[in-house]
């Protein structure tokens, strides 16, 4: 790209117009942003950063002088109403807030059992949604607090590889034959009885996690279970839905036990993608705990969720009546979110019995050129095992 260009992008309309780092919107250091006005010139529009501890300081400091918090009273009243708001979300946005999670085999490896790689992934699921057009999922874009999602995010690096190889459609045919051909070569769909593998997903919401993995992965039987009665509905209501392949349920992990159904020990793996930060931190322990008892020895969680610090975090410290508690905030349509550090997750998961494989920041700047902003984003990546000496200690008991 021309860096003239790149300099002075107009492609929002207007003229010498200056880009604005939201995160320090929220402070008064504005030598700061000008710094971060000219570095961001340099940058593409969704770019992998390391972990900014002058961002990290400043945002610090902040939240170490927010002190309101919402009363006993309202934390109760949302602590208890939780499933009804999210049911709420769902009736309202329906399946098309979130856009289908084309990424997560690229970040599980034991997701991606044909091994391909993120450009395969793009063509793959370009020539899947030209075959079923009607059933694709949108995506919704909100200028609130709840569109705090990283889907947008993520489905926009993978739009951005589709544009840079849109401009050989002979290369495009050939890589997405070579991605259909393999994938066929492969498919052996199998049912709930002679599935090589389980795979649970707790907080499923409309399923969009749910229907790319179980094109990728036929071999894998799967559950899905959110506590909002809707969202599991929208599930049911897939045109992929099939419960030879997959099996959709209501559950409050937060305070029910999983149902018969789900066996202790017959689980392989377990996805928690933006999930445990919709749930209050004192149930935390027991969520982790009925998840462990479902796992095989050696099975296997996946975290994906919001970091400390992360752009969404300092939106509520620019809100009166939304600190619940230390990291934990209330949207403005009553659901709730909490930042993660990797110590305070590791350490639950470590107090529930678990390994701790992975635990790391994914730290991005995000672009938006049309608004001309840039965004400095923070989630939080786990992998936890369940200790395989529980398999060796029971066989020892029998």
């Amino acid at each position: 790209m021309d860096s003239n260009n790149n300099n002075n992008d107009n492609s929002g309309g207007g003229v010498n117009r200056k880009w604005t780092d939201v995160n320090y919107k929220f402070c008064e250091q504005k030598e700061k942003e000008e710094i971060a006005e000219d570095a961001i010139q340099k940058e593409t529009s969704w770019e992998d950063v390391d972990f900014d501890h002058i961002r990290a300081q400043m945002a610090e400091q902040m939240i170490a002088a927010e002190t309101e918090i919402l009363t006993d009273t309202d934390r109760q009243k949302y602590e208890e109403g939780a499933m009804d708001f999210w049911d709420k979300f769902y009736h309202r946005n329906q399946e098309k807030f979130f856009k289908d999670r084309t990424y997560l085999h690229l970040e599980y490896p034991e997701l991606n059992p044909l091994n391909i790689n993120r450009d395969q992934t793009t063509h793959f699921f370009n020539f899947i949604n030209s075959q079923n057009s009607t059933t694709t999922t949108t995506t919704t874009t909100t200028t609130t607090t709840t569109s705090v999602s990283t889907d947008n995010n993520n489905t926009t690096e993978v739009e951005e590889s589709t544009s840079t190889t849109a401009t050989n459609s002979e290369s495009n045919t050939a890589a997405t034959n070579e991605v259909i051909d393999k994938w066929w070569e492969n498919i052996q769909e199998l049912n709930k009885e002679t599935a090589q593998k389980v795979v649970m997903e707790v907080g499923c919401g409309a399923g969009n996690s749910v229907w790319p993995l179980l094109k990728l992965n036929p071999e894998k039987y799967f559950y899905a279970f959110d506590f909002s009665p809707h969202a599991v509905n929208l599930v049911k209501a897939h045109p992929s839905y099939n419960e030879n392949r997959v099996t959709a349920f209501v559950c409050d992990i937060a305070n029910e036990p999983l149902p018969e159904n789900v066996a202790e020990n017959s689980v392989d793996i377990i996805l928690c993608i933006f999930v445990l930060s919709a749930i209050s931190f004192e149930k935390m322990n027991q969520v982790l705990s009925t998840l462990y008892k479902s796992l095989k020895p050696g099975g296997i969680i996946y975290v994906r969720d919001y970091g400390l610090y992360d752009m969404t975090q300092l939106r509520f410290l620019s809100k009166k009546g939304r600190k619940i508690d230390q990291n934990f905030y209330l949207r403005s349509d009553g659901t709730r979110t909490y930042f993660f550090t990797t110590e305070v997750l590791s350490q639950l998961f470590t107090d529930a019995g678990f390994n701790t494989l992975v635990a790391k920041y994914d730290t991005r700047e995000l672009r938006n050129r049309k608004k001309m902003i840039s965004m400095y984003r923070v989630w939080i990546r786990g992998k936890y095992q369940k200790p395989l000496l529980e398999s060796t200690q029971q066989q020892q008991q029998q």
